[in-house]
């Protein structure tokens, strides 16, 4: 009876808390911002951020020469949280799904502080840097990108449902993260290439452009800290 009691309970529509009034969010958006991703998804997508991205896209230049120890002390414990919170996913999906959203959140957050830890490694291992000032600035900037485009998705919240011709645009932008991807892989690629006939700094500096336009991209992921704050919310007022 509980169990019946419970499912009965998350297929009532959201309520919203009094402090989502103040926020000035419009209603039928923030409701679409509110849904839980599909259960049947969770599996491939955790296992595809994990392993894909973060094994791959931090263990092997991290592991790999000039090997530092500062910098797999730093970033490993994290990374082996980061697996073991999605195997879970992958064991229980319909059970946690929302708690795959705080995983996607703290991926984020995780995938963006490892890929700029990682970039200092190529800039003062492979280049030979000795200021810090290129450390300091490249928290400054991401921080600041962070900022402008958290500020930028939570004013979409406060618009209604975009229309037809709104719709386009939404392609658009869709096409244009896209080709950010796309930019991304391609930059991959040319340093693979480049390893062959390029001098070390050549490919440090590929890398560095590389690992800086993912951490903008890990910018939506990071977004998703947000989401999970407002469905706990509701889902305490649903009981």
């Amino acid at each position: 009876m509980a169990r019946r009691r419970k499912k009965r309970d998350s297929s009532l529509p959201l309520k919203f808390p009094t402090t989502y009034e103040n926020k000035g969010y419009a209603k039928d958006t923030f409701a679409k911002y509110l849904v839980l991703y599909p259960a049947a998804s969770i599996r491939f997508h955790s296992a595809l951020l994990v392993c894909f991205m973060l094994n791959v896209f931090v263990l092997i230049p991290v592991l790999g020469n000039p090997y530092q120890t500062l910098y797999a002390y730093i970033l490993i414990p994290p990374l082996a949280a980061m697996n073991l919170w999605a195997l879970a996913l992958i064991l229980q999906p319909r059970r946690l799904q929302l708690n795959y959203v705080l995983f996607r959140g703290s991926f984020g957050v995780t995938a963006a502080l490892s890929f700029m830890i990682t970039n200092l490694k190529f800039a003062y291992g492979m280049l030979g840097l000795v200021s810090p000032w290129y450390g300091i600035l490249s928290f400054v900037f991401c921080f600041i990108g962070f900022f402008c485009y958290a500020k930028a998705h939570i004013q979409k919240l406060k618009s209604p449902p975009e229309s037809r011709k709104n719709q386009s645009s939404r392609r658009n932008g869709y096409s244009t993260a896209s080709m950010i991807s796309a930019a991304a892989g391609l930059g991959c690629l040319a340093a693979n290439l480049s390893l062959g006939f390029a001098t070390q700094q050549m490919v440090a500096v590929v890398l560095m452009c590389v690992y800086t336009l993912l951490t903008f991209v890990l910018f939506h992921f990071i977004m998703d800290l947000h989401r999970y704050y407002w469905l706990n919310k509701c889902r305490h007022l649903r009981g």
